[in-house]
């Protein structure tokens, strides 16, 4: 028989109104981080990249991976194997988990105003330690997709392309649970090194479980997959969810670009964006193509978001 390890609430803090994630400020920070994703690849891709992705745009060549892959070097630079890219990529990781961390406040109410502020004081080497280890896995995960789609560049086959998203999808969830899991092995190490004070170390046999075998393994992938915060005796110990999805940052810019162009392609061929004596504003494809993938791709993340948050409650 498993002994599950006991879950206990923890009452709201002091700090719990002021830190609190509202949904409001959560939505805030995921539309402005993908703004700014856009908005950073607009200002930093070639003329000749911001033709052909308005000739994808207007339903003609090239494929969008080769347009997508031109954008993502522009943001992370090129080539894609160097120290400035990696560090670009580094940067990514963390504005994701950051995210992961606001949607983890927002649909668990009353834990993350004591999230990172028991960590930072009675385990801040965990925290560097979960922070270093979630380097790596998002700069191979940008790799891996960029180099996916690459070879995808030159292919206009709707299946084939089909293909290259599945392919991308699960490269991404393989980095994702190695991410995850490595988040275990650092809470884990750092007990047996004694860097860690109480009530932090009350987490180890949380850890200690989900590594024991299948059972717990496959309970704690659920409560990452859904964001839900490790609820321990005086602390709400971080999600490792947030670890999770981390990686993941490469493969819904991927998403994100790919269903806001078929949006925009879809209403380029019924005529839509061209009206008699308007300015095309956020949706002008001919001078600004990125500024009108990012406005569809915020609203597209708005409605995903309200959506869940609405459920929710």
């Amino acid at each position: 028989m498993v002994n599950h390890p006991p879950r206990y609430h923890t009452r709201p803090g002091p700090l719990e109104g002021v830190v609190d994630m509202y949904p409001l400020t959560a939505w805030l920070a995921l539309a402005g981080s993908v703004w700014a994703l856009f908005a950073l690849a607009e200002d930093h891709v070639s003329p000749q990249s911001r033709t052909q992705i308005t000739a994808w745009l207007r339903c003609q060549t090239p494929a969008w991976p080769a347009t997508f892959v031109t954008v993502c070097d522009s943001v992370f630079s090129t080539p894609a194997v160097s120290l400035p890219g990696f560090l670009r990529a580094c940067v990514a990781s963390h504005i994701a988990a950051f995210l992961a961390l606001c949607l983890s406040g927002v649909f668990y109410p009353g834990t993350s105003g004591i999230m990172f502020v028991v960590l930072v004081l009675y385990a801040p080497l965990l925290l560097g330690g979960l922070a270093l280890v979630n380097l790596l896995p998002g700069y191979v995960s940008l790799l891996v997709n960029r180099g996916l789609l690459q070879r995808l560049s030159h292919s206009h086959s709707a299946g084939y392309l089909g293909v290259g998203l599945v392919l991308t999808s699960a490269a991404t969830l393989t980095l994702a649970l190695v991410a995850c899991g490595l988040g275990f092995v650092v809470v884990f190490v750092s007990n047996q090194a004694h860097l860690l004070r109480r009530p932090v170390t009350w987490v180890v046999g949380y850890v200690e479980f989900v590594l024991k075998g299948t059972s717990g393994s496959t309970a704690a992938l659920r409560e990452a997959v859904r964001l839900q915060p490790v609820v321990l005796p005086g602390i709400a110990f971080p999600s490792f969810g947030i670890w999770f999805y981390a990686p993941c940052f490469p493969l819904v810019w991927v998403w994100l670009y790919v269903l806001s162009g078929t949006l925009i392609r879809y209403a380029t061929a019924w005529g839509l964006l061209h009206v008699p004596g308007r300015t095309g504003g956020l949706l002008d494809i001919n001078t600004r193509p990125l500024h009108a993938l990012g406005a569809v791709a915020i609203s597209l993340v708005s409605l995903v978001y309200w959506t869940a948050v609405f459920w929710r409650r």
